[in-house]
C-alpha cells in the first residue's frame, strides 16, 4: 500500500495534541508521514514525539502568544484574540496554511477556520474530537451543563431546555461582546463562513465549542461506553486515543510512603475558575491535616504557585507530577474532569472525585456519575466536612471500584483496537 501524507490541525494545547499522538505513532509505524500544524508555543512537544511540523502563520502566533495574552485584562484579552482569529481568517482566504499538501487533514472540531479553509481549497479532512460529541442529541445535555442524561420519554425536555438555555446565554454573551469591540471566535466563524462559500444550511450552530461542518466525518477520542446513549450517526466513530506508553519525567517518591492510602489531586493544566481553586486546595488539605492517616500528592500546575502553601507532613506539593506513574500507585484521584485525566482514572482503576471547573469537564464528572465510577464535588461550595466525607466513602467503596475496574475492562478492549488508524487510512485514500 502506498505511504500518505496525514496532517493534523488541532488546537494548539497539550491537551488537545496528547490525545492525538497514539493515531500518530501508528499511521508512522505503517509508513506514512505525519505532520501538525502547530504554533511556536507547541512545535516543540510536536517534535519531541518525532513528527514534522508546519508553523500556523508565526507573525499572528509568536512564541509565548498565549502567555501574553493572559497578562492582559480580560476585555484586553478578548480584543486580542478577537483581532487574531479575524486575521487568521482574512489569510486562510487568501491562501494556504500549508507547506505540504496531505493526503488527508485531520481538523479538531474547535479549529472551524481551518474547516472552512479546507472546504473552499477542495482539502480533504475529517474531524477528530477530543472531547466528547459537541452537537446536540436527542436526550444528551450540552457538555458544558453537566447535565445527568434524561432516558425516558418523559424527561427528555429537560435536555432540550438546557439546549436551549445555552444557546440564548451564547447569543447573548455574542451580542454583549459586540458591544465593548469583540467577537468571540465561535460567532466570526459563524458569521465568516460564507466568504469561504459555505451556506448557512451547511455549518451545525447548536454546538458546545465552534460550529460545526455538516456531513464531515468526526473521529471523536473516547470509548464509547463511557458517553451518554446516542442515537448512532454513520459519521461519527468513537476511536482510540489513550497512550500509557507517553514519556514522562522522573519523580521524586520518597516523600510519599506505601502504607498509606495515596490520594492524587490535580485540576488541569489551564486557570479554570481562579478565584475558586487557591480555597479549595486550602479546604482539601485542612481535611488532610485531621486525617494523617491518608497521603495527599497535589498538583497545583499554573493554579497557585507550589511553595506559596504550607501542608501538612502528610500532603506532596508539587508543580506537576507524572500522571500515568502516580495513578499506578493512587487509591482515588480528585480531578477536574478533563477527558485525559478521567480516560486515564479508568484504564488504571482509580475511582474518581469529579470538581468539574469549565469547558466539557462538567458533562465529563456528569458521566462519572452516571456509570457510578465516583462522585462530585463543587469547587467552591463544597466544605471541609462534606470533602473529609467523600474521600472516606471513595477510598472504602468496593462497588465503586469494582465498576471502575468492569468499565476499564471495556476501555481496554476499545483502546486494543485499531479503528481509527484504519478509518484514518481509508479516508485518505478515498
Amino acid at each position: 500500500m502506498r505511504a500518505e501524507t496525514i496532517t493534523f490541525a488541532m488546537l494548539n494545547e497539550a491537551g488537545h495534541l496528547n490525545p492525538t499522538f497514539k493515531l500518530a505513532q501508528a499511521l508512522s509505524e505503517r509508513g506514512h508521514r505525519v505532520r501538525y500544524l502547530a504554533t511556536e508555543d507547541v512545535a516543540e512537544l510536536v517534535r519531541a514525539r518525532g513528527f514534522e511540523v508546519d508553523l500556523l502563520y508565526p507573525e499572528l502566533f509568536p512564541r509565548g502568544v498565549v502567555a501574553g495574552d493572559q497578562k492582559l485584562g480580560k476585555l484586553a484579552q478578548r480584543r486580542a484574540i478577537t483581532a487574531r482569529y479575524q486575521a487568521l481568517l482574512e489569510r486562510l482566504e487568501k491562501g494556504s496554511p500549508l507547506t505540504v499538501a496531505p493526503s488527508l487533514l485531520v481538523v479538531d472540531v474547535t479549529q472551524t477556520q481551518i474547516a472552512l479553509w479546507a472546504r473552499k481549497a477542495g482539502q480533504r479532512f475529517v474531524y477528530l474530537n477530543t472531547s466528547l460529541p459537541q452537537t446536540q442529541d436527542p436526550g444528551v445535555p450540552p457538555l458544558r451543563s453537566g447535565a445527568p442524561y434524561r432516558g425516558d420519554v418523559l424527561t427528555r425536555f429537560v435536555p432540550e431546555l438546557a439546549w436551549r438555555r445555552f444557546v440564548a446565554q451564547r447569543r447573548v454573551s455574542a451580542e454583549l461582546a459586540g458591544l465593548g469591540g469583540m467577537r468571540p471566535p465561535y460567532e466570526l466563524a459563524r458569521s465568516e463562513a460564507g466568504r469561504f462559500g459555505v451556506r448557512p444550511e451547511e455549518l451545525e450552530t447548536h454546538v458546545m465549542y465552534m460550529p460545526q461542518l455538516r456531513g464531515v466525518h468526526e473521529l471523536v477520542l473516547c470509548p464509547e461506553p463511557f458517553d451518554f446513549p446516542r442515537p448512532h450517526s454513520s459519521e461519527r466513530h468513537y476511536v482510540e486515543s489513550i497512550d500509557l506508553t507517553r514519556p514522562e519525567a522522573e519523580f521524586a517518591w520518597a516523600g510519599l510512603t506505601r502504607d498509606k492510602p495515596l490520594v492524587y489531586c490535580a485540576l488541569g493544566s489551564q486557570r479554570y475558575r481562579a478565584d475558586d481553586v487557591p480555597g479549595f486546595f486550602a479546604r482539601l488539605m485542612e481535611v488532610f491535616r485531621a486525617r494523617r492517616d491518608w497521603q495527599l500528592l497535589l498538583a497545583v500546575n499554573q493554579h497557585v504557585a507550589a511553595d506559596s502553601l504550607a501542608p501538612p507532613e502528610n500532603v506532596c506539593v508539587v508543580t506537576r507530577a507524572p500522571q500515568l506513574s502516580v495513578l499506578e500507585r493512587a487509591a482515588l484521584m480528585i480531578t477536574h474532569g478533563g477527558l485525559g485525566s478521567v480516560k486515564e482514572c479508568v484504564m488504571r482503576g482509580v475511582p474518581m472525585l469529579g470538581v468539574p471547573l469549565d469547558v466539557d469537564q462538567p458533562g465529563n464528572v456528569a458521566r462519572v456519575l452516571y456509570h457510578q465510577l465516583g462522585l462530585a464535588a463543587d469547587v467552591k461550595h463544597t466544605g471541609t466536612r462534606e470533602l473529609r466525607t467523600m474521600i472516606d466513602t471513595l477510598l472504602g467503596d468496593i462497588e465503586t471500584r469494582q465498576r471502575v475496574l468492569a468499565m476499564q475492562q471495556r476501555f481496554r478492549h476499545h483502546e486494543a483496537g485499531t479503528n481509527g488508524v484504519d478509518l484514518l487510512e481509508k479516508f485518505a485514500r478515498a
